[in-house]
């Protein structure tokens, strides 16, 4: 009967089908998800994204740090940041280039706007943000010091004014432009405390700034004139936000191991959720699908991983105390990696205390859906991106320290098969079906049914 229990949770026949191994670093699907990009030293390879066959080589100065396509997947842009550069190369035209040298200052970070037209371009030091027109290759604006090279600046959703927050004179500043009037400053107002990053409210009606941990963390909300809407939550020591995919919601993961999640409409918490394990089973009823994986081959096709279910979720993870600090010179405490399902559904999260556990979150029910235990430290995890993939036929990837790639599904359709590469980071295509597994310069493509 236990065997039978496994074996239910991983279907006869793996849905899973893996490319060989690609010798390539940094990939990334276009945002059609008709190419793949990736880089192999100071080489730009780009494929057919059903073939893997290669359809272009991208020659570029030196060696490429990092890679980021245009929102339309007409162009994508190189960093090389030995030499300050930032290489522009377009997928109709091959003949066509650009270049953006930022000389001594350097090129610690660059990006797209949302219409694919503009580059913003962040210096080393955090000397300056540059914001360059693709069509003329001349330098718009120049936002001197933003507070940060990689966060801390965004669009609003119709594209029309770019928010920056801005470290000046020992206090931080929150500055507004439109992006529609050659980036003309509309809105440069101080910001009190700490800033650790902003986005826009659904309707662009106004900016909500959070704050790094402190003696207390809040949450500020801006119109687009600079006045200060609203004030609210105690967040006590707060590790990070994430918005969901509409900005509806925000959930804050505090160093204590709890996600807030807070609405900038309403400027009020609606849930606490707890990773301590003696609350969550005291909360938790039977529903709760708590899984294992287990080592051993179970069914005709030869895998060798699968889920198990457990039942007691105490005995399920031992809790091991988390030490150093992270890039940012944070404790490694409390939630470290969190996703949200497209649907806004699910939140899946990642403790420092339990490695090897994946938290699913059902918002809807403002409870623990599911807790996925592994063999080993996870390293990534994703939710498919496909219209179809909602609700109950959402499916979340996962991967491990181990050669293993696992997919969990609150329909019960869950399974898992070994895999050519470890401690990948997981990429879906737009359309689901297909998965980018990236490893430091190897990567795969995994299939799915």
């Amino acid at each position: 009967e236990r065997e039978r229990e496994r074996l239910c949770l991983s279907p006869a026949v793996s849905p899973m089908e893996f490319s060989e191994v690609l010798r390539q670093s940094l990939g990334q699907w276009s945002p059609d998800g008709q190419h793949i990009a990736a880089a192999a030293q100071n080489r730009m390879l780009v494929r057919k994204a059903d073939t893997l066959k290669l359809e272009q080589v991208f020659v570029c100065v030196d060696r490429v740090e990092r890679i980021e396509w245009s929102p339309d997947s007409e162009f994508i842009l190189t960093e090389v940041a030995r030499q300050g550069v930032v290489q522009v190369w377009s997928l109709r035209d091959s003949e066509w280039t650009c270049r953006i040298d930022e000389g001594l200052a350097g090129v610690a970070h660059a990006r797209w706007s949302p219409t694919s037209r503009h580059l913003l371009v962040s210096s080393d030091f955090e000397l300056y943000l540059s914001v360059w027109a693709l069509q003329d290759q001349n330098n718009v604006l120049s936002v001197q010091a933003p507070k940060f090279s990689d966060r801390g600046c965004a669009f609003s959703h119709d594209s029309s004014w770019l928010a920056v927050l801005r470290r000046c004179d020992c206090q931080d500043r929150l500055s507004i432009y439109d992006a529609e009037d050659a980036f003309r400053r509309l809105v440069d107002v101080p910001v009190a405390g700490d800033s650790a990053d902003l986005a826009w409210n659904p309707d662009d009606s106004a900016v909500f700034v959070w704050e790094r941990p402190g003696r207390v963390s809040r949450c500020l909300i801006y119109s687009v004139a600079g006045e200060v809407l609203a004030e609210f939550g105690d967040f006590d020591l707060l590790r990070y936000a994430s918005p969901s995919p509409s900005c509806q919601l925000l959930a804050v993961f505090g160093l204590d191991g709890q996600v807030k999640l807070v609405s900038p409409t309403t400027q009020s918490v609606l849930a606490c959720l707890s990773h301590h394990l003696e609350e969550v089973s005291a909360e938790s009823s039977e529903e709760v699908s708590l899984l294992e994986e287990f080592s051993g081959s179970l069914d005709e096709s030869g895998d060798k991983v699968s889920y198990k279910r457990l039942k007691d979720l105490k005995k399920a993870l031992e809790e091991r105390p988390s030490t150093g600090t992270d890039a940012d010179g944070l404790p490694k405490q409390g939630v470290s990696l969190a996703s949200w399902s497209p649907d806004e559904r699910f939140l899946a999260t990642k403790h420092e205390s339990f490695p090897s556990a994946v938290w699913v979150w059902d918002l809807g029910l403002l409870k623990l859906a599911a807790l996925l235990k592994h063999r080993s430290p996870v390293r990534s995890f994703a939710w498919d991106p496909e219209a179809r993939s909602r609700g109950s036929s959402a499916r979340l990837a996962i991967s491990t320290a181990d050669p293993v790639l696992l997919i969990w599904s609150p329909s019960g359709e869950t399974y898992a098969s070994s895999c050519p590469l470890s401690l990948s980071r997981l990429r879906w295509r737009c359309q689901g079906r297909s998965l980018l597994l990236q490893e430091r310069d190897r990567a795969c493509i995994c299939w799915l049914g």
